[in-house]
Formats: C-alpha cells, structure tokens, sequence
C-alpha cells in the first residue's frame, strides 16, 4: 500500500505503543483500509437491520392491524429515543475505552436481537424489541468515526468518510433487496432472520481481526474528558458554524427519514408495485445510486476543500437542492416511469450530506471529543430526523390528508420536502460564517 494513504495512523503508531495505549500484537491487521472496509460493512449491517423494518411496515401493519400512526412510531420513535439516550455514555466510553470493542459488541447485541424480533407476536414486543436494538445500535457510530479521525489526516477524512457513511445506503439497498424479495416469498419474519445473521459475523471479524489504532499523539485533557457532554454541547451552541450545521442536520433528518420510511409503502399502495418489486427497485435507487453519491460527494468534496474548507460544505448544499424537483415528481407524477426514474436522481443527490457534514464536524473537534460530538449531532439527526419523521408523515396522512386516499402519504411527504428547504439554508449560513471568520480569524465564532 503506498505511503499517503495511511500517514496519520502511522505517525501516532510508535507513540502508542511506547505509552502502553496499544499492545504490540502481530496477528491484528493494522491497516487504515482494511478497517476502514470493515466498519463500512458494520455500518451497512446496522441499517440494513435498521430499515428492513420499512419494507415490512405493510404487511406487519396488516398482520397487526396498526394504522399508520402507529407503524411511524414503531419505526421511529420507539427506536431513537434509546438509540440517541445511550449514545452518550457509549461515547463517553469511546474517549477512555477501546472503540474497536465497543463497535463488535454493538454489533453482536443488535445483530442478536434483530434475529429475535422474527418471533414477535404482538405490537408491544416488537416495540420492545426495536428497543433494544436501538440500544445496541447507539455504539456503532461514533466510535467508528473517530477511528476513522485518527486513521486518515484532515486532507484525506472527507473521502473516507463519504467512504464510510456510503456503507448507510449499502445496508439500505440490501433491506429493500432482502425485505423485499425474503419478505415476499417467506414473509416478513424471516426477513428479520436473515438480516439479522451478518452482523454476528462482522462483530466478530472486528473484534479479532483487526487492532484498535493508536490516537492522536496530543493526550486529552482530563478536564474536558470529566465533562465530556457539556463541553460539546458548549462548543455546539457558542461556535455559531456548528450551530447551523447542527440545525440543517436535523432539519435534513426529518426529510430523509421521513422519505425512507414511508416511500416503500406509498410505491406499493400507489404505484401498485409487489412488495419483491419495491424491494428490488429501492435496491437499486436508494443501495446503489446513493452509494455512488456518497462516495462522489466526499471525493469532490476534498477536491473543494483545497481551496477552503467551507467549500466542502457546497457539496451539501448542491445535493439537497438539486434533489427537490425530483423528489417532487416522483411523489406527483401519476405515471409510474417518470416517478420511478425521478426517484433514481433524486437518491443520487440526496446522498450527498453524510461525509462532507461529519468530515466538518470532526475537523472542528480535538480527538477526545469527536466521539461525544458525532453522538451529539446523531441526536439531531436521529432523535428529531428519525424520531419525528415517521410519526409526523404518517399523522400528516393520518389526519390533515386522510380524505385525499391513496396519495394522502405522498402529500405528507411533499410538506416533508418542502420544509427541508430551510435545512440547506443553515448549511449555506454556516459557509457565510466560516468565509467571514476566515477574514477576521478574531471573530472566528
């Protein structure tokens, strides 16, 4: 492998091991992409046991009889709040404590318990046990990204992220694609069953195969470490450029979430699509063509970046743009092919805000607290994104749409899209600043 790719973790290397933070072992893989690979694959593990559920909302809400109401908390609510609430102790664990373990544990829990929920026989348990894998879930995130912090230097962390965040859509195409076509021929029980399998296997690759890296060579500050949630949250709130990233991020969430919840269903309620047919073709949009956003953002995203920092950022602000109109006709468009096709662009640019996002925010973090910081703006994401997305759409159709009938959910979702205007535009407000603290580095908040 040739020598830029991993100098960041190199250099820190010798350090550790000469102050006892990693232990000389040889039969550990120390290189940056291997892990990189492998924390991709436990991403993509974690939503894919995460959305196979949305594939399944339909036939579960039928074998339940739950309205829809109650399919958004289900797949929402119910989640986030445990998946955001232990984010941070598991983050403040992270700090201290070896992430590589953290993460195969994670993935053992929430792997072990997805298998379980195969064999739910009433709403009440399968709230439980979304429970609980939300619970298991909380550790995977963050500490997997600061590993990543200290395996790849600033100049190269926006590609690795987009590399790693790309492993989210490569779990959602294989939820659609297992959901859809497992969940059509054998039901959705076993669905969960099979999603369930590979993330055992993973947190075991994980925990065995590779090494936890050494960190950076500056020591944290053991103030900083005691009050790990209130120093970041304070840096949030007085850096006025991660304010506005925190704000757009959550406003982002809502939309997506709300979309990859709910757009499985309206294919098959709307479009008539089978179950097996959404799923394939949710795959192929949502699991490939996201993917390949993904990836093209943060490369393109460094590419910008060389010539500023806050220029990464208009990835973002492209992306969520661009994805309006097509979003729009695809929840509009009465022909199936000018939906279907609308959708496949709208993905591509939809995918482009992980990387660049969370690349930014770790740029702006010491390395003790980037875990903390991830969790913190997880809880945007998730707790307001994937906490109120669902339930808002499906109360939207519920109530205020109910009398428009089979398109009552995709007028949920166009007021979904539309407000997610007003989260590109903190985006651009956090360019403005970083553009003006550039020039007066005095006034750099």
């Amino acid at each position: 492998m040739a020598d830029e790719t991993i100098p960041h973790g190199d250099r820190s290397q010798v350090t550790a091991v000469r102050s006892g933070l990693m232990p000389t072992r040889k039969k550990h893989s120390h290189s940056p992409t291997h892990m990189l690979l492998v924390l991709t694959a436990i991403l993509a593990v974690n939503q894919l046991d995460r959305h196979v559920l949305n594939i399944s909302l339909d036939a579960i809400g039928q074998e339940f009889s739950l309205s829809d109401t109650q399919l958004g908390l289900l797949s929402g609510l119910f989640f986030t709040v445990v998946y955001v609430l232990f984010g941070f102790p598991i983050a403040r664990l992270a700090a201290k404590f070896n992430r590589r373990n953290i993460v195969a544990a994670s993935a053992f829990v929430w792997s072990s318990l997805t298998i379980v929920t195969g064999a739910a026989q009433s709403f009440i348990q399968l709230a439980l046990l979304r429970v609980g894998v939300g619970i298991g879930e909380a550790g995977a995130v963050s500490p997997s990204q600061a590993i990543i912090s200290d395996l790849y230097p600033e100049d190269r962390r926006t590609t690795a992220m987009g590399i790693y965040m790309a492993g989210s859509t490569i779990g959602i195409l294989f939820a659609f694609l297992i959901g859809g076509i497992v969940g059509q021929v054998y039901g959705w029980r076993w669905t969960f069953v099979i999603a369930g399998l590979p993330g055992i296997a993973l947190a075991i690759i994980l925990r065995f195969v590779t090494s936890e890296p050494a960190r950076t060579e500056t020591a944290p500050d053991p103030s900083v470490v005691k009050t790990l949630f209130r120093s970041t949250v304070k840096r949030v709130w007085t850096d006025r450029v991660l304010l506005h990233i925190f704000i757009g991020f959550a406003i982002s969430g809502i939309v997506t979430f709300g979309a990859l919840t709910w757009y499985a269903t309206y294919i098959i309620r709307f479009h008539g699509l089978s179950q097996a047919q959404t799923g394939i073709f949710l795959a192929f949009s949502v699991g490939i063509v996201g993917t390949v956003g993904s990836v093209l953002a943060g490369r393109f995203a460094d590419y910008l970046g060389l010539s500023g920092p806050h220029r990464r950022i208009y990835v973002v602000i492209i992306g969520l743009l661009a994805a309006k109109p097509f979003a729009l006709t695809f929840l509009l468009a009465d022909n199936s092919v000018v939906a279907l096709s609308a959708l496949v662009i709208a993905t591509f640019f939809a995918n482009t805000i992980s990387g660049p996002t969370f690349a930014l925010i770790h740029n702006r973090f010491e390395n003790e607290m980037r875990p903390m910081a991830t969790v913190v703006y997880l809880f945007a994401f998730n707790m307001i994104g994937l906490g109120f997305g669902p339930a808002l759409v499906g109360l939207v159709s519920d109530t205020l749409m109910a009398d428009a009938g089979n398109r009552s959910l995709a007028y949920a979702l166009v007021f979904v899209q539309i407000a997610g205007i007003w989260g590109a535009w903190h985006f651009w407000r956090a360019t403005r600043l970083m553009v003006w603290a550039k020039k007066t580095p005095e006034n750099r908040n």
